[in-house]
């Protein structure tokens, strides 16, 4: 057996073992909370940093805050005498912009906040329609003037040039919409393209978020009905600064202000509305079968008034009968003309074209203007149709000289190959309407008063007023102001007449009261000859000054 010595120290061994094993869980236990310790601090310090950048991206934003002007300049076009002014024109329009979009920020109580402006358009599509409109000149780019005064106006506020592509100005406008959205230092978007449905989608996420997005609308552009779903506020932009009738529908805002129908009253929607068909220029010998037409009436000369037999009427409807004169209409013009879609102009009839100067009342060296400073041709009473009948037959045997017979003088002199012989003052007149049927190439801003080209519309059976005939002049042509404001000097010195072919034609140089041609403005007789002649490329009747 064991002695006591021998059990006491077993005891002390089993002791110790016991002892030395809890120890060892004891340290795993402590291993694997020193672990545990290490990822809360390491989760923790993540934690710390995420916030801290959250703090600096916070501080950040609070920085430089701004809101962003997102426009459409193909859908919302700035008004007539904005765009008509140019350069000043343009940074009036940006002033007038963003004097709009401060106030609305006041009532947002977003005053601190920077104003970035972005206008997207294709401005080559767009000079053009504003060319046509008669509110810009012909050049490509023409709306460059405008564009340039303002990007120059504020720092932040750029007109942009999309591109001619169809969908370049709402490629760029969906991608500014998305950067901006979900900026931080963003604190609004003022989005400007209502018009147009393809944006929906974009806008879409913002539904009811009147916070973050306003939507503009344009009087001259329809809002369309699926942003009104939108939940979003509509705001105006400031009066003066957008048209107010669509581009396509009317030229110019005057003429929106001012339309006239054929019985002389105002129309109230701002587009042109006729009340009755335009009326061709010449008269005829008979109205639809209802008996002779007074060729009087119509000069307001007729001596037996209501008493006269013959129908009293301004012009007749209907195309212009064979014989009468016309433009030449070659094939390719034809299809021009089918092709162009223009916005009709108020339906004239004599009453409204004796508002243009006299051809006596026009001081010689001058030119008659109105109050937007456009050139007004003399008026030419109505033509009959046997006039123009034996002038085309005139012509045919030898072309006409306009020079001579419109001006009073020809550069050419006795050596002239075009027909100097006298002319009575009917002939003269028909004439002249054809010379005033061709456009002149300056058209209103023409001050050279040997120009025998038209500057307004004078034909009351245009297509530009619904009528069926032809006509070449521009639209600019048909929407001017027929009140003579002022007579302006011409830009071209008086050359010294040349002897006349004859004493007659001398003294009809004289009564008509116009300088002669001078050598230089004698062109080829393919485009300014300077001639009348019934021959064309088509073989219609041509005239040139």
């Amino acid at each position: 057996m064991l002695t006591d010595h021998e059990i006491d120290q077993a005891s002390r061994q089993l002791a110790s073992y016991r002892q030395t094993d809890a120890l060892s869980e004891i340290l795993d236990k402590y291993s694997v909370l020193i672990e545990d310790y290490r990822r809360l601090k390491s989760d923790y310090e993540e934690e710390r940093d995420a916030r801290e950048r959250y703090k600096k991206m916070a501080k950040g934003g609070e920085r430089n805050p701004f809101v962003v002007v997102l426009i459409d300049g193909d859908g919302y076009v700035f008004d007539d005498d904005l765009v008509t002014h140019g350069d000043e024109g343009g940074s009036k329009a940006a002033q007038l912009l963003h004097r709009g979009i401060r106030a609305s920020l006041q009532r947002k109580g977003l005053e601190h906040c920077q104003i970035i402006v972005r206008i997207y358009a294709n401005v080559t599509g767009l000079s053009k329609a504003l060319h046509k409109a008669g509110l810009v000149g012909n050049e490509k780019r023409s709306l460059a003037g405008f564009i340039a005064g303002f990007n120059r106006s504020y720092g932040l506020s750029d007109f942009v040039d999309a591109g001619e592509l169809k969908e370049n100005a709402d490629f760029k406008l969906r991608a500014l919409l998305n950067l901006y959205a979900d900026n931080a230092q963003c604190k609004h978007v003022y989005f400007g393209a209502c018009h147009d449905v393809g944006y929906i989608s974009d806008m879409t996420p913002y539904r009811g978020n009147g916070e973050r997005v306003t939507l503009m609308r344009s009087p001259s552009a329809k809002f369309h009905d699926e942003f009104v779903k939108l939940g979003l506020p509509v705001e105006e932009f400031p009066p003066g600064l957008l048209r107010q009738v669509p581009l396509d529908t009317s030229t110019s805002r005057r003429l929106a202000n001012s339309t006239f129908s054929t019985t002389g009253a105002r129309t109230t929607s701002g587009e042109s509305q006729l009340l009755s068909p335009a009326k061709p220029y010449f008269s005829t010998d008979s109205h639809q079968g209802q008996g002779p037409v007074c060729r009087y009436y119509p000069q307001g000369n007729c001596k037996y008034g209501e008493k006269c037999k013959n129908l009293h009427i301004a012009s007749t409807n209907g195309d212009s009968p064979s014989g009468s004169l016309q433009e030449p209409r070659s094939r390719t013009e034809g299809r021009e003309a089918n092709n162009h879609k223009s916005p009709l102009a108020p339906a004239l009839n004599h009453s409204s074209l004796r508002k243009l100067p006299r051809k006596a009342d026009i001081p010689e060296g001058h030119v008659a203007v109105n109050k937007n400073n456009f050139r007004l041709d003399p008026y030419i009473l109505p033509v009959p149709q046997e006039v123009g009948t034996r002038l085309r037959q005139r012509a045919d045997r030898r072309r006409i000289c306009n020079n001579f017979h419109l001006n009073g003088s020809c550069a050419a002199g006795d050596a002239c190959e075009y027909d100097h012989s006298p002319l009575d003052e009917e002939d003269k007149r028909a004439l002249e309407w054809l010379a005033r049927s061709n456009p002149c190439p300056k058209r209103g801003i023409c001050r050279n008063t040997l120009c025998t080209r038209g500057h307004i519309c004078q034909v009351q059976d245009c297509p530009r007023r619904g009528g069926k005939g032809y006509c070449k002049l521009p639209i600019s042509s048909h929407h001017e102001d027929l009140e003579t404001v002022r007579y302006v000097a011409t830009d071209v010195a008086l050359p010294v007449r040349r002897a006349a072919a004859s004493p007659g034609d001398r003294n009809g140089a004289a009564a008509n009261g116009t300088p002669a041609q001078e050598d230089n403005l004698v062109l080829s007789n393919d485009t300014e000859s300077g001639s009348w002649s019934t021959t064309s490329e088509d073989g219609g009747t041509g005239t040139s000054c």
